[in-house]
């Protein structure tokens, strides 16, 4: 799913632009933390520069995940990997005498840690998509009075 905003670029630094998004902007995207807040209740979106100059009226898609997968990464995967672990842990008598353990306290460790490793590898996959799938522009509209980040 794309969410498509309005706003102001506000700044431009480097290959990076701020641009300010109104303060009323749709249910959908209030959650994405894509933005970061800013005063007077707006919003602050980082984007690639280009040739972006502060004053733009810009169109930014944002990119955001499918609720399902949300859900498969907070709650399926790692429900998945504690059940996993503990049957694991329970049976694996090998497992068992390696750690020392009875078969309940390694069953417990083995969820533990499989729990552990499938909420790693859900912020590594959310993190994977963030670089992905950054916020980018679509459409300028220049504003003739403005100036470069140069003051030209």
């Amino acid at each position: 799913m794309i969410v498509r905003e309005r706003g102001t670029v506000e700044s431009v630094d480097g290959a990076r632009a701020r641009v300010r998004l109104a303060p009323d902007r749709p249910e959908v995207c209030a959650g994405c933390r894509a933005c970061e807040p800013a005063g007077q209740g707006g919003f602050l979106l980082q984007v690639e520069a280009g040739d972006l100059r502060p004053g733009d009226r810009v169109t930014v898609e944002v990119p955001m995940p499918g609720p399902w997968r949300a859900i498969g990464f907070v709650l399926a995967l790692p429900l998945a990997a504690l059940v996993g672990g503990a049957a694991v842990g329970a049976e694996w008598q090998a497992l068992q005498r390696w750690l020392g353990l009875d078969a309940d306290a390694t069953a417990l460790l083995a969820a533990l840690v499989l729990a552990a490793l499938a909420l790693a590898a859900a912020a590594f996959g959310e993190r994977r998509f963030r670089r992905r799938h950054r916020p980018r522009v679509t459409h300028v509209d220049r504003d003739e009075g403005a100036t470069d980040s140069s003051g030209k």
